[in-house]
């Protein structure tokens, strides 16, 4: 049995059985945490692939579509049908329903790398829409979630709508209703629009017309003056006795004056106003809120990007309307086309199991729907309980009506099983008990938002079932502190609180209460993290917070603004800004040597050091001077390059002046970074300008960016995530902090456009009075504000937040939400829970408050002596007690120095620190001059002073070369042109007399080429290919060998990350020609253009290439399979060998680049 894939037990097993006794049907699991419903949903999705394979599918892959809600979630996935793939391949017991050979595991896991139909439920969708972009008046697939380039063009929108006489009076009558906040400092803060976009965004995802959304708003202020607008006081007291409580009422009625005949009340014609205005202001919002629409849309399709929810809503549109229906879609959009995109789609999706089903909205469900027929094998597996996501669009409803009535994906499923599992594999049984005193009533109790219009897959709380033994010693721990002074949630209160739990921490720690493993710190939001940190690393211990985001990183930062400064690097005003850059700490030596330069970057570069050290502050501003040079290059190349060459170019990655202490975490900064760029463009390429532009948005608002890449969490003492990034994930020791705040802190109350569940609202405009409430002592002044009666509340009667029902509905579910928050955060822990309470609380009740009801569940407030008590338990059946540290730990003694990260107590003991420089980024051009002659190879390669890979370099010219064309130009047409003859099959005839597709290709290429080149240049380029190069080729017996491979491929991409000396390397190459001989052996063929001798270092070089190649490759395939590496030359002579890495194995090579000082 596999250590790491546990076989399927239980509902686990059911489900299993179920799923693949159906050809077709709907199969929906609701499962507790803990219970392992990925790895389920792993092992089926091994197993369809293993049943289809044999069943003799070339392509079994292509049949199976596994999805997830969130980024993290699945990036588990495919590793996960991995390794079930292995533990099948392993199993000698029959622990698993199938049994494979390890050859089979092999070839299947490659087989799952050719499919992109696992991953998040956006990539997928993304690739349906690439199909449709163009039908829908896109030119080209655009690029998708680049949230600056979105942010940037919402602005832009917003600003052309404000211009247009059709809106602008509106515009300002809005902007008075709803003003921006007066002590805004933020030029670019727009309120209305703010609330435009907000409004497009759910309006889009509800995927309701402009009229339906206007009817909405409209039936919601129906519901806030049930009666009409009130004619009398009488009329106004009974819709707040109706919406609060007589005491209300009697309060309000006191604090009006004497009624006098013939007069209407003041209160009484101000709500009067209030509705008409309202009113008023929902017409010009929708008015407004459709010529915005039309903007965006219009704007995504001339600039070339969407958002992930716009292609969910474009797919959904696209397959549910008539195409001449469809807003901006092409005239020339067919109905034969969409069935067979539809056709493909619903092949690929015979079997889909989705993970995380509670958190899909509305337009994603609709997107998918019709790819899903009644032949689909559908799984779903989710647990509404931890649905955090209603913010982000999620409709666990959905969920719900799958799972009770078989109604999903637009269809009513004969064949639908639903399974209940309330296992957890993860907690001990003293977690699982106190989640369950917890959380007993939590999520049906009114008075924390449960029980109205509750969205849960069963109507009770199910319990959870620990299969883990207890231990002696406690699993649940109470971190104490007194009473703070300041109010709960706020950073008053939390300087109180922060030192008692780092004490807890420190002391479980260092007693071995804990054992040896990492401490995750859990927060509601990041707002006391900082504050929390140091106080632990003061205390001697690592921490790390994984939840920072990734441009706040000062290496980030500085890569973003080097992006700026290279759009005019000569602009002394441009330099000044760079070297005066938070994110640049130069020395006062070097910040001196531009001054005196003028901040021109090349008198810098004349009166800097010549031989500067690379990874040195020396060799940061002999960087800048490189990549100035490079300028003009820049603005052909893609922005990921850019960005690659700017930190290698720099020595970033050694991190040249100590902003980021952390090695690995730096290098992942790096690597996200690239990535980022690298998926933003797609296809496109930015301008230089365009990149920075974006760049330096993420910088301004971090927020809307990644979140910074954590690879070695498992070396710190101490890391902090914010519960949402939890999600999804465990860990053995989970200690919640900062929770204090009221749980409708920031609820809806506080909102001026609301959309939830089925309820959409505008608030009535700030220019007239919503009636508010409030409670007078005799003296007059208020001491208790009630709210607004024509707004959402946060006041409590009778068990329910008081207000208009559809109102008070959105309140509720709100309250509901944060509720699951908290059930989310303690079910994370499997060995150790600390929850971080006071002693003593304010009477604010518990309904508000996590605390609150974290210490009445658990009995602290009788039981808050140091030491261990029992605490009484919900379900006695399964538990008499549930055992409670309290300040159960020795105090810490160990110090540190203020301020200073000590090492990871976990880490290894590091090898010697290296001074040298080692490039991240290497490939078979570079790595020879990287090696060979160290120090000064890397200091020409980062000064880009490095030799031609393809070519040497010699003071005579062969007079058969074209005219006009340079060397590189004319190797990379040839080149084109060769393996396309390989990849179109062209033959030995036609490549000899150069006829058939060979002159088109060569057109193709001269086309696509970024140098000008005349029709005289082409001919004569014809001529050099038709008179010598191909004829060459054809009579090689490179050609002749390729002719009888079994299967060719060109232009192969050779991919790989390599660790050396513990040190990881990526590199991304592509060899010319791949080919498979009938006997199995691989070839790597490189081709090389030579127009003079070939000099024997340049021989080295390049016979170093083509083994590197070869040498990637093998690592690459089975162990059984052998590459061999052929280097051929052609042009000045003819010359084809077999070849091997000169002097030393590859290996040797690359262990060059991290042994050197």
């Amino acid at each position: 049995m596999s250590k790491t894939v546990p076989p399927m037990k239980g509902k686990q097993a059911a489900v299993r059985e179920d799923y693949f006794q159906h050809d077709a049907g709907f199969f929906a699991l609701d499962c507790n945490p803990g219970f392992g419903k990925s790895t389920t949903l792993n092992q089926i999705a091994a197993e369809a692939l293993v049943r289809a394979d044999a069943a003799g599918d070339r392509c079994p892959e292509q049949q199976l579509c596994v999805i997830s809600f969130s980024r993290e979630d699945a990036a588990s996935i495919e590793p996960g049908i991995r390794d079930a793939l292995d533990a099948f391949a392993e199993d000698t017991d029959g622990e698993y329903p199938v049994q494979i050979s390890p050859e089979t595991a092999d070839r299947l896991k490659r087989r799952l790398q050719m499919t992109d139909h696992i991953g998040t439920i956006d990539s997928v969708l993304r690739e349906i829409f690439e199909d449709i972009a163009s039908e829908l008046g896109f030119d080209g697939m655009p690029s998708v979630g680049n949230a600056s380039q979105l942010s940037l063009l919402r602005q832009n929108c917003i600003a052309s709508v404000r211009q247009d006489d059709a809106y602008s009076d509106q515009c300002t009558r809005l902007d008075t209703a709803y003003p921006t906040a007066a002590d805004s400092d933020d030029e670019s803060d727009d309120r209305l629009h703010t609330l435009l976009e907000d409004a497009r965004a759910k309006k889009r995802d509800r995927r309701l017309s402009i009229d339906d959304f206007e009817a909405q708003l409209r039936d919601t202020v129906t519901d806030v003056y049930p009666s009409g607008p009130p004619e009398t006081l009488a009329d106004l007291l009974g819709d707040i006795r109706t919406f609060y409580d007589d005491d209300v009422a009697t309060d309000f009625a006191a604090q009006q004056p004497p009624e006098t005949d013939g007069e209407t009340n003041e209160a009484v014609k101000d709500d009067q106003e209030c509705y008409e205005e309202w009113l008023t202001c929902i017409e010009e919002f929708c008015t407004v809120l459709e010529g915005y629409e039309r903007a965006y849309d219009a704007a995504c399709r001339e600039q070339g990007v969407v958002s992930h929810a716009d292609i969910a809503y474009w797919i959904a549109e696209y397959f549910d309307n008539p195409l001449e229906d469809i807003a901006g879609a092409d005239e020339n959009a067919s109905e034969e086309y969409r069935a067979r995109v539809k056709a493909r789609y619903t092949a690929k999706f015979q079997s889909l199991l989705i993970d995380e089903a509670q958190d899909i909205s509305i337009a994603q469900h609709d997107a998918l729907a019709p790819f899903v027929t009644d032949e689909t094998r559908v799984l779903m597996a989710g647990d509404v309980d931890q649905c955090i996501y209603v913010w982000r669009n999620a409709r666990p409803e959905q969920f719900v009506t799958g799972f009770k009535r078989g109604e999903y994906f637009e269809t009513e499923w004969t064949e639908h099983r639903s399974y209940s599992g309330s296992r957890t594999y993860r907690m001990r049984p003293d977690i699982a008990a106190a989640v369950d005193t917890i959380f007993g009533d939590v999520f049906t109790d009114p008075a924390r938002g449960g029980g109205v219009d509750a969205v849960s897959a069963n109507t009770d709380y199910s319990s959870l079932e620990p299969t883990r033994s207890g231990t002696a010693d406690p699993a649940v721990h109470i971190a104490g502190y007194t009473q703070p002074e300041g109010a709960p949630g706020t950073p008053d209160w939390f300087k109180t609180e922060k030192t008692p739990v780092a004490n807890y921490l420190a002391g479980g720690l260092t007693d071995g209460t804990f054992g040896h493993d990492t401490v995750t710190v859990l927060f509601a939001t990041r707002s006391n993290m900082d504050e929390l940190a140091e106080q632990l690393t003061n205390q001697g211990f690592s921490v790390v917070n994984a939840s920072t985001h990734l441009f706040e990183n000062p290496l980030i930062k500085l890569i973003c603004r080097v992006v700026w400064w290279l759009v005019e690097p000569y602009d002394p005003e441009r330099t000044r800004r760079l070297v005066e850059s938070e994110c640049l700490p130069l020395s006062s030596e070097s910040t001196a040597l531009f001054e005196d330069a003028g901040y021109q970057i090349d008198a810098v570069a004349e009166r800097g050091d010549s031989d500067r050290q690379a990874a040195t502050e020396d060799g940061f501003l002999a960087g800048l001077v490189a990549l100035a040079r490079r300028r003009a290059r820049h603005t052909s190349d893609p922005g990921s390059l850019i960005a690659e060459e700017i930190i290698e170019m720099l020595g970033l990655r050694a991190d040249p002046f100590g902003q980021v202490p952390d090695p690995e975490r730096r290098l992942a900064a790096c690597d996200a970074l690239l990535y980022s760029i690298e998926d933003w463009e797609g296809d496109e390429r930015y301008s230089l300008s365009e990149l920075a532009q974006i760049l330096n948005s993420y910088v301004a608002e971090p927020k809307d960016g990644l979140v910074h890449p954590v690879p070695n969490q498992d070396e710190y003492d101490i890391v902090f995530r914010t519960i949402h990034n939890m999600k999804g994930d465990e860990d053995s020791v989970v200690c919640l902090a900062d929770a204090s705040g009221s749980v409708n802190f920031r609820g809806p109350h506080t909102d001026t456009f609301l959309a939830l569940g089925d309820t959409l609202a505008l608030a009535p405009p700030e220019t007239v009075s919503r009636t508010p409430l409030t409670q007078s002592d005799d003296q007059g002044p208020a001491t208790t504000d009630y709210g607004s009666l024509r707004w959402a509340s946060d006041y409590w009667s009778d068990g329910r937040i008081a207000g208009p029902p559809s109102l008070s509905r959105i309140s509720q579910r709100y309250c509901a939400e944060q509720w699951r928050v908290l059930y989310v955060a303690l079910t994370r822990a499997r060995d150790h829970l600390v929850l971080s309470l006071p002693y003593e609380r304010r009477d604010n009740g518990v309904e508000m408050s996590w605390i609150a009801t974290l210490a009445d569940a658990l009995s602290f407030k009788e039981n808050s002596s140091a030491g261990i008590y029992e605490a009484p338990v919900s379900n006695a059946e399964k538990e008499a007690a549930l055992t409670v540290g309290v300040n159960d730990v020795a105090l810490p003694e160990r110090k540190s120095s203020e301020g200073q990260q000590p090492t990871p107590r976990s880490a290894h003991v590091p090898a010697k620190t290296k001074t040298g420089w080692t490039s991240r980024y290497v490939n078979g051009t570079s790595v020879y001059q990287l090696t060979a002659n160290t120090i000064g190879s890397k200091a020409q390669y980062i000064l880009d002073e490095r030799a031609e890979s393809v070519s040497t370099r010699s003071g005579s010219i062969d007079a058969d070369l074209p005219d006009g064309i340079e060397r590189e130009q004319l190797g990379e047409i040839t080149h084109q042109v060769l393996t396309r003859a390989v990849s179109q099959n062209v033959s030995t005839a036609s490549l000899r007399s150069f006829d058939g597709p060979l002159p088109e290709i060569l057109a193709q290429s001269v086309t696509a080429s970024d140098s000008r080149i005349t029709p005289a240049m082409r001919a004569s380029i014809q001529t050099y290919l038709s008179d010598r190069i191909c004829p060459q080729f054809a009579t090689s017996d490179t050609w002749k060998e390729i002719q009888q491979a079994q299967t060719q491929y060109v232009e192969e991409p050779i991919h790989t990350v390599l660790e050396i000396d513990g040190i990881e390397i990526e590199t991304q190459n592509r060899a010319d020609i791949v080919s498979v001989q009938f006997d199995g052996q691989w070839v790597v063929d490189e081709l090389k253009l030579t127009h003079s001798s070939i000099e024997q270092e340049t021989r080295k070089q390049h016979r170093l290439q083509v083994a590197f190649y070869a040498w990637l490759l093998e690592q690459q395939l089975p162990t059984e399979s052998s590459v061999t590496a052929r280097l051929t030359y052609l042009g000045e002579s003819v010359e084809s060998a077999v070849v091997s890495s000169p002097i030393v194995p590859v290996p040797e090579w690359l262990a060059g680049l991290v042994d050197s000082e």
